[in-house]
């Protein structure tokens, strides 16, 4: 018993956390959302942005597409919508071809805070990518897109 201890003990200390892309993208994950906080600021999460940028790109966007558009959760987008349009950010419009869907748009508001904040957004994706040489930062990048499944390898 005690031997299967030891040898448990011994692998989990073999175990290099260092190595491990799991701790990594967590670890990279915080310092994202440090360099968001810090330069963005708090009125306005990633994710929000994100979803932004998203219904700027395509007006109109169904729920639906916007889950493609941003790999949310249905859930957690239909939340998060609903909090943007009490901030008056989103807005929502009956889909006329389907009366049980959604279409969505930026409001005035909306494009104001991104207008407000884009350069901010730009410059925490270069400070992201600050530590990587130049010529690894595409590389990496497209990694990225296809640990998301966003892109075949």
């Amino acid at each position: 018993m005690m031997a299967t201890s030891r040898s448990k003990t011994s692998q989990d200390t073999a175990f290099q956390l260092m190595e491990a892309p799991g701790h990594l993208l967590r670890r990279s994950h915080q310092r994202s959302y440090e360099l968001f906080t810090q330069i963005v600021g708090s009125d306005v999460t990633r994710q929000q942005i994100a979803l932004l940028i998203a219904l700027s790109q395509k007006p109109g966007a169904s729920q639906n597409e916007l889950v493609g558009l941003t790999g949310f959760d249905k859930s957690t987008l239909k939340e998060m919508l609903g909090r943007m349009v009490a901030k008056k950010w989103v807005e929502r419009e009956r889909d006329p071809e389907d009366s049980r869907a959604w279409k969505m748009h930026v409001t005035p508001e909306g494009e104001a805070l991104l207008d407000e904040k884009m350069d901010k957004v730009r410059l925490v994706q270069e400070e992201i990518l600050a530590p990587l040489p130049e010529d690894l930062r595409s590389v990496f990048l497209r990694c990225l897109r296809i640990l998301a499944g966003l892109e075949q390898a």
